[in-house]
């Protein structure tokens, strides 16, 4: 096995002081696969203290379960005391630790086979639960009991599709079978460490979602509904669910907002559906499909800013327009929909309709894209695009107050369609219009 400099040199220098030293984990079985490994993790028999001892440049990330990141030559290296764990209360967290000196007792505290192999440098590979065999079958298989394993760690029920997604793997009978046991655990888990983990399932294995729905019940069980929802109709050709894990597939970008976006959008589905002679309909989905999204995105603590544009994300995921001025004046100004929010949104809207029957959709959407860069780059968006400002009204046309605010709306739609007037020369001659306007509307 490869290993960097940095790593072999901290490795040496664990052992040069009496301590043997293993890489564990993730960059053992990528290096078994014969991927490049992203990061290397670091067994070792030195207790916290005794690593901080050797290592001029240690950050104590972790010293309550025995974990220190070393700095050398620039590399991050987790070095982690060989450990058991026992005690796991509230089904996430170990209540103690002891540190111990075996590697196979420390490969035992681990998820899953694949994930608890080490390898020394001398030693050769150290896999005491069949850990390569089952990356050779491709199988999620948790080490030991799998209900015992749920029953510590809740969250590993997510990582177990997470990485049968990401790998491509089945899940092995028994570990299967506790996940189905043992789902309900997964209430106790924090929704931030929930968020976390299925953000990287719909960045890299959407698909993995058609399995997740009993796991998930408590938490989206959306997920189910969308999977019974059928849509017989011209536009689909499959169940809600199998579309939404499509559109992920074709998202354009892996942007978190885009890919939450495209998971609720048609999850208003289920309960818009009517059917008639031809076909199922989901009127108006989008705004219940939004009210859904505003309080899942509320649910998985996601910052303000994101909750917000999500939940507008999916209610404007099926409005098309045409190439107009007037359109672009409506999302950008009336509605204040910003440029990023707009590229966010065409980006959706390209996911969802890659998920359709066809593709025609995208020839409107192209059309207004390329209509918005062009002429959002010629005419003013906001007030502060304006060479006129509220001091301007009041010593030029002595508005004052609420009529300040009131002109300069006026004008930012004037010039919108009349950019040319948006110039410092230009400034006198709209003040005046303002303040007569303002005033004439006072009269009505």
């Amino acid at each position: 096995m490869f290993i960097p400099k940095p790593v072999e040199t901290i490795m040496n220098r664990l052992e040069e002081h009496g301590f043997k030293s293993w890489l564990v984990g993730g960059c053992v079985r990528d290096a078994l696969m014969g991927k490049t490994p992203h990061d290397y993790d670091v067994a070792t028999q030195a207790k916290p203290s005794q690593v901080m001892a050797i290592f001029p440049h240690v950050v104590p990330t972790g010293i309550a379960h025995g974990t220190v990141l070393v700095i050398e030559d620039g590399f991050h290296v987790e070095v982690t005391t060989l450990r058991t764990e026992e005690g796991y209360e509230d089904h996430r967290h170990p209540g103690k630790v002891n540190f111990v000196n075996d590697i196979e007792e420390d490969l035992a505290r681990r998820d899953f086979t694949i994930n608890a192999m080490a390898y020394h440098p001398e030693d050769g590979l150290i896999d005491p639960f069949g850990g390569r065999r089952d990356l050779e079958n491709k199988k999620i298989r948790a080490v030991g009991c799998a209900a015992l394993r749920f029953e510590e760690d809740a969250l590993r029920m997510m990582r177990a599709f997470r990485f049968a997604g990401r790998l491509g793997f089945d899940m092995e009978e028994e570990t299967r079978k506790a996940i189905d046991e043992k789902s309900g655990l997964l209430r106790t888990v924090s929704a931030e460490r929930i968020r976390d983990e299925l953000e990287k399932i719909l960045a890299d294995s959407p698909e993995i979602l058609d399995e997740m729905s009993g796991l998930l019940k408590d938490w989206l069980p959306q997920i189910g509904q969308m999977l019974e929802c059928s849509q017989n109709n011209k536009h689909h050709y499959t169940d809600v669910l199998h579309h939404t894990i499509d559109a992920l597939k074709a998202a354009p970008s892996k942007d978190p907002e885009i890919l939450w976006a495209l998971l609720l959008h048609d999850t208003g589905k289920p309960k818009m559906k009517t059917t008639d002679e031809s076909g199922d309909h989901f009127k108006k989905h989008p705004l219940e499909s939004a009210k859904i999204a505003r309080k899942v995105v509320k649910k998985f603590k996601l910052p303000k800013k994101m909750q917000r544009d999500i939940e507008n994300l999916v209610l404007y995921h099926d409005a098309f327009y045409a190439p107009k001025l007037s359109n672009i004046y409506k999302i950008r100004i009336e509605r204040g929909l910003s440029d990023e929010f707009l590229n966010k949104l065409f980006q959706v809207q390209q996911g969802d309709i890659f998920a359709h029957t066809t593709h025609d959709r995208m020839v409107p959407l192209n059309e207004f894209r390329q209509f918005y860069e062009t002429e959002k780059k010629k005419r003013p968006l906001s007030l502060k695009d304006l060479k006129i400002n509220g001091s301007d009204l009041s010593t030029l046309a002595g508005l004052k107050g609420a009529e300040i605010g009131e002109g300069l709306e006026k004008i930012l739609k004037k010039v919108f369609y009349q950019p040319e007037l948006n110039t410092p020369e230009h400034v006198k001659e709209l003040a005046e219009w303002a303040a007569q306007d303002v005033l004439k509307e006072k009269m009505r």
